[in-house]
C-alpha cells in the first residue's frame, strides 16, 4: 500500500474518532498510539493530523503537539455567520442544477434518516452514540451533495470547510442530547420540505428553508453549549 492512500486511512481514522467522540475535545493526538492502532509507520499519521489541523479540526501547538480543536462561543457563532451568508445560496443553485441521479441519492439518505428517527423517537431513553454517528454521517452527505449540486467549485469548498467544523461542535464528540425528540422531528420534516423544494425547481423556497434550519441549528447548538458551560 503507497504511503499516499496510507496517509488517506489515517486521515479518515482520526476524523471517525473526533466525530464519534473517542477523541474529545482537547484530548492530545498521540502519533505512536495511531500509528499502532492503524499498523503504519509516523508518516501517514503525520499527513493526516497536517490536513485535519488545515480543516480546522486539529489544533497543533508548538513544542506540545496536537489537540482536538475546542470551539468557543464566539467561534461557533462567526461560523453560523459564515453558513448564513452562503449555504442559502447554495441551495438555490442545487434547486436549478441538481441531476435525477442526486435527487435519488437524496431521497435514500432521507430514507436512512427517517429509519434512524423512528427508532430514536420510539425508544424511552433517546438517542444513543450510536445513533448519533449514522445521523451524522447521513447529514454529512445531504450536505455535500446538497452543495456540489450548486455547481459551483469555489461555492462548494467554502460551504463544506464550514459546515465541516459545524458538525465537529455540534456533536460535541458524540452527545447524543443533541438529538432530543424535537430536534429529530423538526431535522426530518424541514430536510423532506428541502427534497420537494429541490425536486420541484424551486430556488426561493430551499433558499427561505435553509436560512430557518440554519437559525434553528445556531439556536439548538448555543442552547446546549451554554448548558453545558462549554467556554
Amino acid at each position: 500500500m503507497s504511503v499516499v492512500s496510507l496517509s488517506e486511512k489515517a486521515y479518515h481514522h482520526i476524523r471517525r474518532q473526533v466525530f464519534s467522540g473517542d477523541l474529545a475535545p482537547g484530548d492530545r493526538l498521540v502519533n505512536r498510539t495511531l500509528a499502532t492502532e492503524l499498523g503504519t509507520s509516523f508518516i501517514p499519521v503525520r499527513e493526516a493530523i497536517s490536513r485535519l489541523a488545515s480543516e480546522g479540526l486539529v489544533e497543533q501547538v508548538a513544542g506540545a503537539g496536537a489537540f482536538v480543536r475546542q470551539f468557543s462561543r464566539q467561534e461557533i457563532s462567526e461560523i453560523y455567520d459564515v453558513r448564513d451568508l452562503f449555504e442559502p445560496f447554495a441551495a438555490g443553485k442545487a434547486a436549478q442544477f441538481m441531476t435525477e441521479h442526486e435527487f435519488s441519492e437524496l431521497e435514500s439518505i432521507l430514507g436512512d434518516w427517517e429509519t434512524i428517527g423512528a427508532k430514536i423517537l420510539a425508544r424511552a431513553r433517546g438517542a444513543t452514540s450510536a445513533d448519533l454517528e449514522k445521523w451524522l454521517n447521513r447529514n454529512e452527505r445531504f450536505h455535500e451533495l446538497l452543495i456540489s449540486g450548486s455547481r459551483n467549485r469555489f461555492l462548494a469548498k467554502i460551504t463544506s470547510d464550514v459546515h465541516v467544523l459545524s458538525l465537529c461542535f455540534s456533536v460535541h464528540r458524540g452527545s447524543p442530547e443533541l438529538l432530543s425528540n424535537e430536534i429529530v422531528e423538526t431535522t426530518l420534516k424541514s430536510h423532506r420540505q428541502l427534497m420537494n423544494h429541490l425536486t420541484r425547481r424551486d430556488s426561493a423556497a430551499a433558499e427561505k428553508l435553509i436560512k430557518e434550519q440554519l437559525a434553528f441549528g445556531r439556536e439548538s447548538v448555543l442552547e446546549f453549549f451554554d448548558k453545558q458551560n462549554f467556554q
